[in-house]
């Protein structure tokens, strides 16, 4: 779809106006002629045709705070090799590069690397674009692709349109640090655990210890009620869903019986207590850790760590925190469509792939044989424990709604009280729950 004047004007208006989650003039995926010309395809493989020698000026919008080395190693310069005469900007999210801010200027990038719990703004703004017609051209087989990362994308796009497709599926894991475990003779965490279990432990590893205070764990609500799969905003009635399903209470519970252990009072950021302070014995996370110890051992600094799978909720035994992948998508206000959806179709491809893969990411495919590579590139991974990278089962997304974020901030703010002892866990949800839905009644006006 062309972006219209009387789209321009009421995107304008859209922006200006501030009012919360104001939904911008449709953008809705449809078959347009593309931007460049595809000529003759040169090179073929088992399902896709790119043709190498295609032309543009391309843009990638980002959000997610991997460095520029990062994009440059696995997106840029394998996309500039393979297509000598496509040019790939990198855009970042900032001051003067809002989305909304991109889309009045009518500049906003070709492609858009997100992850699905950052998409509702690019909704809202009509930037996503449906590629079921470029999907079905280029004959690329979705069941070849990680389900749950495609169960998830397709819960973003409405009446069965294809947003986006999974560039890597991100993994969790308990990383510990075993020079605490030692210092206070206790065992090292095992796979298999419960968050009881391991919460237990972490007392006995909380404790002041020649002027420094150890925790020994650090945890947040968001990552229960994504254990959980929960889903914040009931479909149906658009009204908070805290007190209709039993794991946010649940979630409440088990992050304030852990908050309440006597020196997790004071709680510096996980990641700096983790990785610079030291002074963190636990810390359950995405897959970015690893990276972020191998950036420290090139520094010269030691890290005795290792993994274990993530500790399971009895109400949902044996899975870890919830599904995440990062989604590239072609724009709705891309001028070059094909030649970004030739682009992304050759970063899903085995070469690109199994770079991430020997660098600690997990692919988009499910060819089992490309994770047999599985962090070859990195030696901080020689001698971990990997089950949690092979043999945990990721969480399903919860069911997403455009008010997600109205819920899950007023639900995090209640939890405040009730770690202060100011409200009991039913009044706070049920406050919560009031704060939502006239947040929610105010959006909609």
């Amino acid at each position: 779809m062309k972006i219209t004047k009387d789209w321009k004007k009421r995107m304008h208006l859209a922006v200006t106006s501030a009012l919360l989650l104001t939904v911008a003039a449709g953008c809705s995926g449809g078959k347009e002629t593309p931007g460049q010309a595809v000529d003759q395809p040169k090179e073929t493989t088992k399902t896709t045709t790119y043709d190498t020698n295609i032309t543009a000026n391309l843009s990638m919008y980002v959000d997610i705070s991997l460095p520029d080395e990062w994009y440059k190693k696995f997106i840029i310069d394998p996309v500039t090799q393979k297509f000598p005469n496509v040019k790939l900007e990198l855009i970042r999210k900032g001051k003067g590069t809002n989305p909304s801010e991109l889309v009045v200027a009518e500049t906003f990038p070709d492609i858009l690397y997100n992850s699905p719990p950052r998409l509702n703004e690019y909704k809202e703004l009509g930037l996503l674009y449906d590629m079921s017609d470029l999907i079905k051209k280029y004959n690329v087989d979705l069941s070849k692709l990680n389900q749950p990362a495609m169960d998830t994308i397709k819960q973003i796009g409405d009446n069965g349109q294809i947003v986006g497709l999974p560039f890597w599926v991100n993994w969790s894991a308990l990383y510990y640090n075993k020079d605490i475990f030692d210092k206070f003779g206790e065992p090292y965490p095992k796979d298999g655990m419960t968050w009881e279990e391991v919460i237990e432990q972490s007392k006995r590893l909380t404790r002041m210890y020649n002027g420094v205070q150890y925790r020994g764990l650090d945890h947040s609500l968001s990552s229960f009620t994504g254990q959980l799969s929960l889903g914040f905003v009931d479909a149906k009635t658009e009204k908070p869903a805290l007190l209709q399903a039993e794991g946010f209470k649940r979630s409440y519970e088990l992050l304030l019986s852990l908050y309440k252990i006597p020196g997790n009072q004071e709680r510096k950021a996980a990641k700096d207590a983790f990785l610079k302070d030291k002074n963190l014995a636990m810390w359950p996370m995405y897959a970015d850790v690893p990276s972020w110890i191998a950036e420290l051992e090139a520094k010269g600094e030691k890290f005795n760590w290792d993994m274990v799978q993530i500790p399971s909720l009895k109400e949902a035994p044996g899975v870890a925190m919830g599904v995440d992948s990062h989604n590239l998508h072609v724009t709705s206000s891309s001028k070059n469509k094909e030649a970004a959806f030739q682009v992304i179709l050759y970063l899903l491809s085995e070469q690109p792939q199994l770079e991430l893969v020997k660098n600690g990411f997990l692919t988009s495919s499910n060819n089992s044989d490309i994770n047999k590579h599985f962090g070859e590139a990195m030696p901080v991974f020689q001698g971990k424990n990997m089950s949690p990278v092979f043999n945990s089962k990721p969480a399903p997304k919860g069911v997403m709604h455009k008010y997600d974020s109205i819920v899950s901030s007023e639900y995090n703010k209640a939890f405040t009280n009730v770690e202060k002892g100011d409200k009991d866990v039913n009044t706070a949800l049920r406050e919560a729950t009031e704060a939502a839905e006239k947040r929610i009644n105010e959006a909609k006006k």
